[in-house]
């Protein structure tokens, strides 16, 4: 049994001065399993990575799993008024997603675009991607699933790069060309934290892997 300590989460999970009607409870994930192909977004923010794969994507079940209550709500309110019912909504951690909500080899996808990078040294131990990651989904994923991560952090995409290193046995790193590693928002999803990390004049690293 996993202690729910395990399942912390950093940082607010709701705004300060926003009144929370919580109309995401209306699309809630209850299980993941193997019988549809499922997108799984993690960290999603405002959700603008979750439509762009949604319509991308309408023969699949994209699942948008974060935290942060006004991001969900947000969402929530975009899914009723275009109509798109191929999302659902996790709130929460996705090691608790994958524990209690997904079957083995159920995942087709998984999306990672600009997660927090604790850019404190004292934080790295917080940051989500890293090999104990990789080791616990891996038996989620079914065979020729892939793995799709940006990030603008330098230190970030340093552990990053190592950690793709440490798996190469069980994930096929699909971009090495460094011409490839080009975050291109024509095809990628244009998130806040794009376009923040665009303003900061910092180059987004883009990285896609396949499960062997």
């Amino acid at each position: 049994m996993i202690n729910n300590s395990s399942y912390r989460l950093y940082g607010r999970n709701k705004g300060r001065k926003k009144k929370h009607n919580n109309s995401f409870l209306k699309i809630r994930l209850k299980t993941i399993d193997k019988k549809k192909d499922y997108i799984i977004d993690i960290g999603a923010g405002f959700g603008e990575s979750t439509i762009k794969l949604a319509k991308a994507n309408k023969d699949k079940l994209v699942v948008c799993c974060e935290k942060y209550i006004d991001g969900l709500n947000s969402l929530s309110n975009k899914v009723q008024s275009e109509s798109l019912y191929n999302i659902l909504i996790y709130q929460g951690n996705v090691h608790q997603l994958l524990d209690e909500h997904c079957e083995d080899g159920s995942i087709s996808e998984v999306w990672i675009l600009f997660p927090d990078p604790w850019p404190k040294k004292r934080h790295f131990k917080r940051r989500l991607i890293d090999k104990l990651f990789f080791v616990k989904i891996q038996k989620y994923l079914k065979k020729g699933s892939t793995i799709n991560i940006a990030s603008d952090s330098k230190s970030y995409i340093a552990q990053i790069l190592e950690t793709i290193h440490y798996v190469k046995n069980d994930f096929a790193w699909l971009n090495q060309s460094k011409s490839e590693w080009y975050y291109d928002p024509k095809i990628l999803p244009e998130t806040k934290y794009f376009k923040k990390a665009l303003k900061n004049g910092h180059n987004p690293f883009f990285v896609k892997l396949e499960k062997l």
